[in-house]
């Protein structure tokens, strides 16, 4: 994963994701999934990619303890500047995290509840899931769960837009797994597209799969906000069809990503 990327991105990442409206869409979808598993405070969450720190704070003002980890050190700046802001720096703390090789800082952990939003582990192989499935398993308490949202292999949204244009590459581009060049702070970055069952096979007997559902179904994926900026009910039309009918398992794989919850054993 390159580092780089994702320095040079944090700066515009809130203005070009976080804050659209499919982002807030997107991001509201996975709330809803987090919120009832935040028991009362203090958690001791630790997320991972944390990017810009959205997920922390929002973790954090429900009264929880965070450590927000991430590659990108411009990121983790733009994390900490939003926790000072919002009151919330004895809440947030922060720390470099590869996931290629994970490891804490002396003295964190163990954790309640592991965070992964919105596609971090879409840069990273299946041999690096595993190892991330071992160093979760690692610092989670038993019984303690993991939310990890990823984007996934089919993405009916993306493949319908682009075969109305007759763009069948594009429309199957995620179909392989991966990985592919995405473009991301004028670079590009390779990215896999990981089936749930990849995921789950990479942590484990260690886990049990206690949910597993789709994250924008129909609400689709960020690179068509410029189509639905000025159609506002058109966003809250889809982002109410994910709340009524993206329940079922086996649609997960066709959102423009998928959230999968695992609880490890004691």
């Amino acid at each position: 994963m390159s580092t780089d990327a994702f320095d040079i991105a944090a700066a515009s990442y809130d203005a070009d994701f976080t804050d659209s409206a499919i982002g807030r869409a997107q991001r509201g979808q996975v709330w809803r999934a987090l919120d009832p598993l935040l028991q009362p405070p203090p958690m001791q969450v630790l997320e991972l990619n944390c990017g810009t720190g959205a997920d922390a704070m929002h973790i954090a003002s429900a009264g929880h303890n965070v450590l927000a980890t991430d590659r990108s050190e411009a990121m983790l700046s733009v994390a900490r500047a939003k926790a000072r802001h919002d009151g919330l720096g004895d809440r947030v703390r922060t720390a470099a995290l590869d996931l290629q090789g994970p490891q804490l800082p002396p003295g964190e952990g163990p954790f309640d509840l592991v965070l992964s939003d919105l596609g971090g582990l879409n840069c990273i192989d299946a041999v690096g899931l595993a190892a991330v499935g071992r160093f979760v398993a690692s610092v989670l308490r038993p019984g303690g769960r993991f939310v990890a949202v990823l984007m996934a292999d089919r993405c009916l949204m993306e493949t319908v837009y682009h075969l109305l244009r007759a763009r069948p590459v594009e429309a199957f581009r995620r179909w392989t797994g991966g990985p592919l060049d995405v473009p991301v702070g004028g670079r590009s970055v390779p990215t896999w597209y990981h089936r749930p069952s990849v995921l789950k096979h990479a942590f484990g007997p260690r886990f049990i799969q206690e949910d597993l559902r789709p994250i924008g179904l129909f609400v689709p994926p960020g690179y068509l906000e410029p189509r639905l900026r000025d159609r506002p009910r058109l966003l809250h039309w889809l982002d109410r069809s994910d709340r009524l009918v993206a329940r079922a398992p086996w649609t997960a794989r066709l959102g423009d990503h998928y959230l999968i919850q695992l609880r490890r054993g004691t």
